[in-house]
């Protein structure tokens, strides 16, 4: 469908969500579960009306074995899309963390924004070139297939895949975010104006504009009779309208965090515990008084170690007063440690990406202080509100 950045990834697809299906050309390949909802409606749509409707007179076993092969198909047509976006990003130096297949078609993750106008404008127009150009080739195959005589199983299953390549082809170019079309309109905007925070803008709301005309349409074709194209329309307009909302966010977002370290956002006011201090002091004075699930271990200011509520737990009561914290501490995982100078928006990406709640921050090994997923959150709400 598109590539799309992974800031806030608290819902929408992840780089590392979904099962690991192979890698191609040096990326990962996943697939949602909601992808198998698709794949369910495609073979039973296309076995139960279009393939009946187009070439009748087969039997029930070969119109499902080609709604199957046309699934396939489809899938392959996808990941074919994503590519050619991820190769292009590729070229222009945009990170990116793989491709992942969901219920409205793919997502080629892009760790970073374009640098410029015209790598976006490449990067995006080659998924809708490509299924273009790939719906002409199949064109060419399904005429020759009937010219030779191809069985009818094979033409139809052909010319569904022309077909629905040259639809996502199309459909992609509307000019309006998340679709490719949105990115090749802003990358022109963008140009034009050298803003890329008002060609943004301009493109979420063509992005927001489709997305209500096609709920709108759903809902028509509900009241007409086409009961699951009008639920399919309108989930999928909903879809658009949300997507383009939080993409002019993301943009928002990564400009407030430009160029800064995450020293600016640090809260250094940390309680912090002692590696000599017993489990009996521990839980009294600290876990009594504080009410923190987690303390970070200090020893002559330099971060040693991790302690929980779990790891005293693991303890009788009674040891407790024989067991210090260096007893039981852990290794603060080095994925939750970052340095004080570590770039602010680096910091977001990696709490979003990896699921992490709560990161300490070191300078030169000495503890600065801590930075949570909800500071980050409250910060980000309060900046786009005033800055929208």
């Amino acid at each position: 469908m598109d590539s799309e950045n992974d800031i806030l990834n608290t819902r929408k697809i992840k780089n590392k969500a979904g099962l690991h299906l192979f890698n191609l050309v040096g990326f990962e390949v996943r697939l949602d579960p909601s992808w198998f909802i698709l794949a369910l409606l495609v073979c039973w749509t296309l076995a139960a009306g279009y393939f009946p409707f187009y070439f009748p007179k087969l039997t029930t076993f070969t119109y499902w074995l080609m709604a199957i092969a046309g699934a396939i198909g489809l899938f392959l047509s996808i990941v074919l899309h994503e590519l050619c976006h991820s190769l292009v990003g590729r070229y222009y130096g945009i990170p990116i963390g793989g491709i992942t297949l969901f219920i409205f078609g793919g997502i080629a993750h892009m760790n970073d924004m374009p640098p410029n106008p015209k790598s976006e404008f490449f990067m995006a127009i080659a998924g809708p070139l490509f299924s273009i150009a790939f719906a002409f080739i199949l064109f060419y195959l399904f005429h020759m297939g009937i010219y030779l005589h191809w069985q009818t199983a094979i033409t139809g299953v052909i010319q569904y895949l022309a077909m629905i390549n040259l639809v996502v082809g199309i459909f992609n170019l509307l000019p309006g975010f998340p679709l490719d079309g949105g990115r090749v309109f802003r990358s022109l905007l963008w140009w034009w104006k050298d803003d890329v925070k008002w060609a943004t803008d301009i493109a979420c709301k063509g992005g927001k504009f489709f997305g209500y005309l096609l709920m709108g349409f759903g809902i028509a074709q509900f009241i007409l009779g086409a009961l699951i194209a009008g639920i399919w329309m309108f989930v999928l307009g909903f879809f658009i309208e949300r997507i383009s909302k939080m993409s002019y966010k993301e943009l928002l977002i990564r400009q407030i965090f430009a160029d800064e370290s995450i020293r600016k956002y640090v809260k250094t006011d940390v309680v912090a515990v002692k590696p000599d201090m017993s489990l009996d002091e521990l839980s009294e004075h600290y876990f009594y008084r504080y009410y923190h699930s987690f303390y970070p271990v200090v020893d002559k200011e330099k971060l040693v170690g991790c302690i929980s509520l779990n790891d005293i737990k693991k303890h009788d009561k009674q040891t407790w007063s024989s067991l210090t914290v260096r007893d039981v501490m852990q290794d603060c995982s080095s994925s939750a440690v970052i340095d004080v100078e570590t770039a602010a928006m680096k910091v977001l990406q990696k709490m979003s990406t990896e699921n992490i709640r709560r990161i300490l921050v070191t300078d030169n090994g000495k503890l600065y202080g801590m930075i949570t997923l909800e500071d980050m959150t409250d910060i980000i709400s309060l900046r786009t509100s005033l800055e929208e």
